[in-house]
């Protein structure tokens, strides 16, 4: 099985404590778009500017990504992903999303949409991963 996660369960599981990481199955092969890292940098960069976190919550939170985010697979925002993001879906999706559903759909372009499970917490972005064929076991 392959799993996909969108950077909202990634940005749930380390600063709103939700556990939803880390019920992703331990035998998977994880992927997500280089997107992810940027979209994470971001939002801890806002946290803690705003004063929501403090600079050494910050660094600890930035080491656990690092450390887990070397155990995914990076996936390039290559020509082919630009170009699928441009492109039509079976819903409305917003951008950063279009890139991920594209990232996810190159991804798995070598094996059945239906052996990928996409994981967001975002119910537009699950809802048009369904339509594309992927698992959406967050899809409430």
């Amino acid at each position: 099985m392959k799993v996909y996660l969108d950077t909202s369960v990634v940005l749930a599981f380390y600063l709103e404590d939700n556990d939803v990481l880390s019920r992703v199955p331990r035998d998977s092969t994880i992927g997500s778009s280089r997107l992810m890292w940027i979209e994470f940098a971001r939002v801890l960069e806002r946290a803690l500017r705003a004063n929501q976190l403090g600079p050494e919550e910050a660094v600890g939170i930035r080491r656990a990504f690092d450390e887990m985010g070397r155990t995914i697979d990076r996936l390039r925002l290559s020509e082919e992903v630009l170009r699928r993001a441009e492109g039509s879906f079976p819903l409305l999706v917003r951008s950063l999303d279009a890139l991920h559903l594209a990232s996810a759909a190159v991804w798995c372009a070598a094996f059945p949409a239906s052996e990928l499970e996409l994981w967001s917490l975002d119910r537009q972005m699950n809802l048009c991963a369904a339509a594309m064929g992927f698992g959406t076991p967050l899809l409430n």
